[in-house]
């Protein structure tokens, strides 16, 4: 009997364990190759059978601009991370560092600046040579309590040009490649996500939503007001506004084609942000915080989002949706979709 006990309390120690701590799902990165049929975890250290990605929390992914088999990403939690053989092995090229963004030069990949927090203080640092190395900050901010540099981005034309965006809503930039910087405005609101897409700068807080700036102005303009206001069109068959912005992405070929995700759901203009649509997706309706989202480059009409751990994917621009579960501990917080395969996509964890 004695035995039976300890044998009974094993087994339900071991299904149980979970109830007492965080979820044994992994994070880290997905990956499809077949439209999002299904995905599969990618995250094997290239230089270690013992150490993986699946306890990381991805914040951003991006593609080396010259080669789509380099692919990066950041984490909240773990610094840089770096693949150069479309994510079956990853190697850290930035450690001690909470990367919340970064960005890669569009014409010399081997520039790198990542944006986050330092320590004990938001900071950009940057690398000339592929991550062997990165410079000394090319940006510190000192504030109490620790003001997170949370996204950055680089003019397509200019390199040396960037914007940064910061955790209590300043707005700052350079001209010269982070050597000298310049406040541009402080909206009193996080921001979540900066997008230098051909000519214009858009800029996505929390809770005031996406502004728009033509070029390196400082002339932004808010292009989701109808969408926070419980007086307008665009919600008066709704129980309230939008209170709160997750991510963003604007089409490449058409920026008048922008997508948001919301704590109402995913919200989509053809017009610039002139109108917004709400876009129904398959989900329960207390199932409607969605947060990644991203438009194929290769066609407007594919696009992928994300609620919880489940991924959505369109093939007409948001008609139709296919879903696909993922056993993630976690939401899945960014999508990267290859920009000359839509099928092939990843996907970034948030673990939780």
């Amino acid at each position: 009997m004695e035995k039976l006990l300890i044998i009974f309390l094993l087994l339900f120690l071991s299904a149980s364990c979970n109830l007492f701590g965080k979820t044994a799902a992994p994070a880290g990165i997905i990956k499809t190759v077949n439209g999002g049929a299904d995905w599969q975890f990618a995250n094997v250290y290239a230089s270690s059978t013992s150490v993986s990605l699946a306890s990381v929390s991805v914040s951003k992914m991006d593609f080396d601009p010259y080669n789509r088999e380099t692919v990066f990403a950041g984490s909240y939690t773990d610094g840089l991370y770096k693949s150069t053989d479309s994510a079956a092995k990853w190697r850290k090229i930035l450690s001690k560092i909470s990367v919340y963004d970064f960005a890669v030069n569009p014409n010399d990949p081997k520039i790198i600046y990542a944006a986050g927090i330092c320590v004990d203080h938001g900071c950009v640092l940057k690398t000339v040579n592929a991550g062997a190395s990165w410079d000394s900050e090319v940006f510190h901010d000192g504030s109490a309590p620790v003001n997170a540099v949370r996204a950055i981005a680089l003019s397509p034309s200019n390199p040396n040009q960037l914007v940064i965006g910061t955790a209590s809503g300043s707005v700052i930039k350079s001209a010269d490649a982070g050597l000298s910087w310049q406040l541009v405005k402080n909206f009193d609101d996080r921001v979540n996500r900066l997008l230098w897409q051909g000519g214009n700068i858009y800029v996505l807080f929390k809770t005031k939503g996406l502004f728009e700036s033509a070029g390196f102005a400082d002339n932004f303009v808010d292009i989701t007001g109808s969408l926070t206001s419980s007086n307008t069109v665009a919600n008066l068959y709704s129980s309230s506004a939008v209170s709160s912005f997750s991510q963003m992405h604007v089409d490449f070929t058409s920026p008048d084609l922008i997508y948001l995700t919301t704590n109402r759901g995913l919200y989509k203009t053809a017009d610039g942000g002139k109108n917004w649509n709400l876009i129904n997706l398959p989900v329960k309706p207390n199932q409607i915080d969605n947060h990644a989202v991203a438009i194929a480059k290769s066609s407007s009409n594919v696009v992928y989002t994300s609620v919880g751990s489940t991924v959505y994917k369109s093939s007409d621009g948001g008609g139709t949706w296919q879903t696909q579960s993922v056993n993630a501990g976690g939401f899945i917080n960014y999508i990267l979709i290859d920009p000359q395969l839509p099928q092939i996509a990843y996907g970034g964890v948030y673990a939780q």
